[in-house]
């Protein structure tokens, strides 16, 4: 019985290139014809579910999860030390992109400190604690993340002559706080973007936050041979192998990865309170901590320091 074919067509693009396809098509035997800048590239059945995934996994591979985790490490290394006591830092005037939380802190905070773009550029990281402090406790992020929203507020309550300036500046803070919040509890989230929040496991193309095919591969498939497969070095029995193994496992597989999902989502809430709770029980004055407690925890000192450098900042 012949098996009929199927024809997909793909866009070629800066990271699947019509020479990686033809290659890969040919070690598998699918017939290939092109036009132009398209070109159609016809797979038996049999190879048909097996390039649908395997361009499912490049999409992903390099979706705005990538990104998002290279900015994470571009932040995380630039702002590695403590700028507010190093005193050539605060002659240093940074320049942001537009549309960022730095660049509308800056802008709304020009003439009301000594550098407003160091400023922002310290505000901004403590808000984004999830992004620009990887190597902290969860709560110690949230410790930062909690201090940073109750200074702007302060500030926002005591620095702004216009009421409405005020309120437009909360409400970027909370925007940018929640979307941390968010990125706390494994959520991808791209500040500005048009793209929804989705889970760590899923992708930016799920519709209900299902287990991503790259979710799946990077964990359960051969190291070596997912290095191998991502690189379009794949072999169709290896490929087919796994395929079958996550066709008898993907239930397993799934229930194990949203398990572990919810469990660290929950710790994270947990760490969130705690550092919410510590706060809330020191006593205030003038945006600052006029009496510590016994027992607090230690991260507390220099959070508190933190707030202090930040708000001798003000004329």
């Amino acid at each position: 019985m012949k098996i009929q074919s199927t024809q997909l067509q793909v866009k070629q693009n800066g990271n699947i290139t019509k020479t990686n396809f033809v290659n890969y098509n040919q070690q598998n035997n699918h017939e290939i014809s092109s036009t132009g800048e398209d070109f159609m590239i016809s797979f038996s059945q049999e190879g048909l579910i097996l390039s649908k995934l395997f361009k499912q996994f490049y999409e992903e591979y390099h979706s705005v999860e990538a990104i998002e985790q290279r900015q994470r490490e571009q932040l995380a290394e630039a702002e590695a030390y403590n700028r507010l006591e190093d005193e050539f830092s605060l002659t240093v005037k940074y320049n942001f992109p537009e549309n960022t939380l730095h660049q509308t802190i800056k802008v709304a905070l020009e003439g009301k400190v000594v550098n407003a773009s160091l400023y922002a550029s310290e505000l901004a990281s403590a808000i984004r604690s999830s992004v620009s402090m990887p190597d902290k406790s969860a709560e110690e992020r949230a410790a930062y993340r909690e201090m940073a929203l109750k200074q702007a507020q302060y500030i926002a309550e005591n620095y702004f002559d216009n009421e409405q300036e005020a309120s437009s500046f909360m409400n970027e803070i909370n925007k940018y706080y929640e979307n941390d919040v968010l990125r706390e509890k494994g959520y991808i989230v791209i500040d500005n973007g048009n793209i929804k929040p989705f889970k760590t496991y899923s992708s930016p193309i799920s519709n209900k936050n299902e287990v991503s095919f790259y979710t799946l591969a990077k964990r359960y498939m051969d190291k070596d041979y997912f290095e191998r497969f991502i690189n379009g070095e794949g072999t169709p029995e290896e490929s087919a192998k796994f395929l079958m193994q996550l066709n008898n496992n993907r239930e397993k597989y799934t229930e194990a990865i949203l398990s572990e999902s919810e469990r660290e989502e929950q710790q994270a809430v947990a760490a969130i309170n705690t550092a919410k709770s510590a706060l809330e029980a020191l006593e205030w004055e003038h945006g600052r901590n006029i009496r510590t407690i016994e027992g607090q925890p230690s991260y507390l000192y220099n959070v508190l320091k933190w707030n202090n450098q930040m708000l001798n900042l003000f004329t």
